[in-house]
């Protein structure tokens, strides 16, 4: 199997090739035949036939699918470029050559890899050389197995099964841990190898990782863009995902619920306190003191509703998003730049942004609110479902079943009915509006996936396999 960034390719047993995900230039578009491996791009897919012979399809305006003739072993799809295995040993690379990436130094190599603006690949005597965009060194004394390359830096698997890394360590993406591996990748800002146990490590900024389900009894869960959240059903927060500003570093106590934001998260103790983390470049993590009833998070501020009623927000204001109009609200819910909140009427008042119309309310009595984006979705005290503000993917359309809870975020909306299902309608590149059967609590709708709270206190998320639905070991 192979990942692109935004698709995926795999080769069946029988020697046929899938791939699904987006598709913008035909990248998923795999031909018919009998395929040894395949690898995806950026926007463009390779793969090696039984015969040798390499097949490229999707983007081409760089000539990286334009194969030169030959008998392959292997094959590797970069950024707008190729490169190969002869069967010779040598390596041709294809494709656009602005850094010199397909100006491969002579001789013997037994595996290649293109990401970005460079390659790299193993030389017969274990040594590394790497070409193109150099941001270290251009040879790599050996022996290693196998190179993985990506745009700004490189991890390679020693023959001893220690894995070395270099390059740029913005995120932390070449600090590899000790021990013996069996495998080794990179991604734009993350690395992961797998350990001689069969356990996956990953280090760096987890733009992409694998979806895996939590197992435990929780009370609620709310998925962000990056990062997901949720109260165990003793109080307890367990947060994991992207962790670059700390926002999945869940203080400890016992709390009510919990709301993710972009790059930070408030929960509401059971004191009513907030206690928020994370990101905090425009204060949107520094609660003010005080008891609340509600909290909510948007990208770059929070909002909450005091026991007072009065609804107070921190963080950034540049859309008026931190000035609530008066009077006693009984909870709040924020989007990207703009927030609304339930008056003990039921009826719903927003204010922030409006350029999409997601401030607009309709006149009506509604149970609850959910923000996400430039958009909103309230439910009605007659269980139906309105939305407003920005209508890309046919989010704002009214749904007539009835149903108990309602979330939304910037292109995909999520509801449970009253029998428990869920629903979900709009953007479905990644399978984030394909909940699985059941019979749930709750659900929540972050970024390119959702996470449902089962009848049994179980966790599901579906959708981008992404570190906000990727769950560490110790919690599931």
């Amino acid at each position: 199997m192979s990942a692109g960034p935004y698709y995926n390719c795999a080769v069946r047993e029988s020697g046929e090739v899938d791939c699904w995900g987006r598709d913008i230039h035909g990248e998923t578009e795999a031909p018919t035949g009998r395929y040894r491996s395949v690898s995806a791009g950026n926007l463009h897919s390779c793969a090696v036939r039984d015969s040798g012979e390499i097949d490229c399809w999707g983007r081409n305006d760089q000539g990286q699918t334009d194969v030169p003739p030959g008998t392959y072993l292997s094959v590797s799809a970069g950024e707008s470029h190729t490169c190969a295995v002869l069967e010779s040993g040598e390596v041709d690379c294809w494709g656009e050559n602005t850094w010199g990436q397909t100006n491969v130094p002579a001789g013997r190599y037994s595996s290649v890899s293109a990401a970005g603006g460079r390659g790299c690949a193993v030389r017969d005597s274990g040594d590394i050389e790497c070409w193109g965009v150099n941001t270290t060194f251009n040879t790599l004394a050996g022996p290693f197995r196998f190179v993985s390359a990506s745009w700004f830096h490189s991890c390679a698997l020693r023959e001893s099964g220690e894995v070395a890394c270099w390059g740029n360590n913005g995120s932390g993406q070449t600090n590899a841990p000790p021990g013996v591996y069996i495998s080794v990748g990179v991604g734009d800002s993350h690395s992961c190898a797998v350990r001689e146990s069969g356990a996956v490590d990953c280090w760096g900024r987890m733009a992409f990782g694998q979806a895996d389900a939590p197992a435990g009894s929780y009370r609620s869960v709310s998925a962000g863009p990056f990062h997901s959240c949720a109260v165990r059903e003793g109080g307890e927060i367990a947060c994991w995902g992207d962790n670059s500003t700390g926002q999945a570093d869940a203080p400890p106590g016992i709390h009510a619920s919990v709301s993710t934001g972009w790059y930070h998260s408030c929960a509401l103790r059971e004191s009513g306190e907030i206690a928020c983390w994370g990101g905090n470049s425009a204060g949107q993590a520094s609660a003010p003191p005080g008891r609340h009833v509600s909290v909510g998070t948007g990208w770059i501020h929070s909002c909450a509703v005091r026991e007072s009623g009065e609804i107070v927000c921190w963080g950034e204001n540049r859309h008026g998003q931190l000035d609530p109009p008066p009077g006693d609200y009984v909870a709040v819910a924020s989007g990207r730049n703009h927030n609304c909140a339930l008056r003990e009427s039921g009826e719903a008042v927003c204010w922030g942004d409006n350029r999409e119309g997601q401030t607009d309310a309709p006149d009506a009595r509604y149970r609850s609110l959910s923000l996400g984006g430039d958009r909103s979705c309230a439910l009605r005290e007659s269980a139906e479902i309105d939305c407003w503000g920005s209508n890309r993917q046919g989010m704002v359309s009214i749904r007539d079943t009835s149903y108990r809870s309602v979330s939304t975020d910037q292109d995909h909306t999520c509801a449970v009915r009253e029998s428990g299902e869920i629903d979900c309608w709009g953007e479905d590149t990644w399978g984030q509006a394909d909940p699985p059967d059941g019979e749930y609590r709750s659900v929540s709708a972050g970024g390119y996936h959702a996470c449902g709270v089962r009848e049994s206190g179980e966790i599901d998320c579906w959708g981008a396999s992404h570190p906000a639905v990727q769950v560490p070991a110790d919690l599931r």
